[in-house]
């Protein structure tokens, strides 16, 4: 303390510095310094498609997987090599519904492949945005279910990290006192957990779904004492990457109509990559877009819900529909649509419908017809939102629907004109034998209520 006071510094600031002077020694909390692998560069040119092949062949070889997730994962993977030259680059989220589903199997996987791999099951928000700002490494976190449901602020953090420039600004203590710091949060992130991500999180990711393996499912047991072959798929990655990053920082790839708001910002970087490795992953990275996107609980379900909606309005001359007897009957009858179990397996009630219109500006309000009254909506508070977002150039229903038909609207038909349905049988990706979504609906539940005569 004499010391502290002959320097003119406090005594926490005076203890840091010797810490930092001492490098550690004798604290027994100290740990040690961050190991981050760096892959070397692989000697020659490396064919893109053949190495996302390669990858995906790797991975699923000790994985079972659903259509299309290990592309996903590839793309992923190759990304982190060259995730700066992207104004944004997705979170990978990997969730399952119960324990042994294969999640540490695939981190284990992934810090083989990507760029300065950092493994940790439990990080503070301090650890985060500190060591993004030093190394910039790739987290690979594990059971975020476990620390991160009462923890906003390290959750803003990973948010922030989502996009080029993101940071945060924290007060830190310097050797002239206190002074706000920024600290860098831009960097590539895996989260590992059971159940769901938070909603903010999990609209800035692309999703990665496991499920346990069945007794008849073979695949081979990760080694980590033999991982030789990921790590020349990871310097091949690196290659690349070096190879190809002027092209990927100028890429401005054609999305998939169906692709809308932060569902195209988190896969513009990964069809971009599609695209510089050429081959028939331009056309495969697409599909495997157009089908997360078709389970996407934010945007897809928005955009369903005015499709369906326009097409009752269609069938309606008055233009006006009352929401207990005219909407809510016919989408909670709707058997493939998620109306039905919208909620806790429970159908979608006027005050979610409400929630899930409010985002376009529209809002539920005591509506006229003839001589009832009740609450409702028009078709002319909603034309605008029809126009903007189910233009046939824009939207394309993914699965194609029949409604049960409701008294006073005669024959129903698919909420979307047949010319334009997607092909429910469409071409799948091709990953190789061994790798095999389901959705995941979070709905938003608010109200607002207006007064209108008609």
């Amino acid at each position: 303390m004499q010391a502290a006071k002959q320097l003119r510094f406090r005594v926490s600031v005076l203890d840091k510095l010797v810490a930092e002077a001492r490098g550690g020694v004798g604290d027994t909390l100290a740990g040690h310094a961050l190991n981050l692998p760096e892959p070397e560069p692989w000697p020659e040119q490396v064919d893109g498609a053949a190495l996302l092949d390669s990858i995906v062949a790797a991975i699923c070889r000790h994985m079972v997987l659903d259509d299309g997730e290990a592309d996903t994962l590839a793309l992923w993977t190759i990304g982190t090599h060259v995730y700066d030259v992207f104004v944004i680059f997705p979170r990978l989220a990997i969730t399952s519904p119960e324990r042994r589903c294969g999640k540490t199997t695939l981190l284990d996987i992934l810090a083989s492949l990507v760029l300065r791999p950092l493994l940790a099951s439990n990080i503070s928000t301090a650890a985060v945005f500190r060591t993004v700002e030093a190394a910039h490494p790739t987290l690979l976190i594990d059971e975020f279910d476990r620390f991160l449901k009462n923890s906003e602020e390290t959750i803003g953090v990973l948010n922030a990290g989502h996009r080029r420039g993101g940071q945060v600004v924290r007060v830190v203590e310097t050797r002239d006192g206190y002074e706000p710091r920024a600290f860098d949060c831009h960097s590539p992130a895996a989260l590992a957990g059971i159940g769901k991500l938070p909603d903010t999180l999990d609209d800035r990711s692309v999703r990665n779904k496991l499920r346990r393996k069945r007794r008849d499912e073979k695949v081979e047991s990760l080694r980590l004492d033999r991982m030789e072959a990921f790590e020349i798929l990871s310097r091949k990655a690196a290659r690349w990457a070096i190879d190809s990053r002027v092209r990927l920082a100028e890429a401005d790839p054609d999305m998939p109509p169906v692709l809308l708001n932060r569902v195209a910002d988190n896969w513009r970087p990964l069809i971009a990559i599609a695209d510089a490795a050429g081959g028939e992953w331009p056309e495969r990275a697409r599909r495997v877009a157009e089908a997360a996107a078709a389970q996407d609980p934010d945007e897809s379900a928005r955009t369903m819900l005015l499709a369906d909606l326009r097409d009752l309005f269609d069938r309606e001359p008055s233009g006006v529909l009352f929401t207990k007897y005219d909407i809510l009957p016919v989408l909670t009858g709707m058997d493939h649509r998620p109306w039905p179990e919208w909620r806790n397996d429970k159908p979608l009630s006027a005050r979610q419908l409400s929630g899930l219109l409010r985002p376009f500006r529209v809002s539920s309000g005591t509506v006229r017809r003839g001589d009832r009254t009740d609450k409702g909506y028009r078709r002319a508070d909603l034309d605008d939102a029809f126009a903007r977002y189910l233009d046939e150039a824009v939207f394309q229903s993914v699965t194609p629907s029949q409604a049960p038909d409701p008294v006073g609207f005669g024959d129903f038909q698919s909420v979307t004109r047949s010319e334009n349905v997607t092909d429910p049988m469409a071409k799948k990706s091709r990953p190789p034998a061994g790798c095999d979504g389901v959705t995941d609906q979070d709905p938003l539940a608010s109200d607002e209520q207006a007064t209108w005569t008609a």
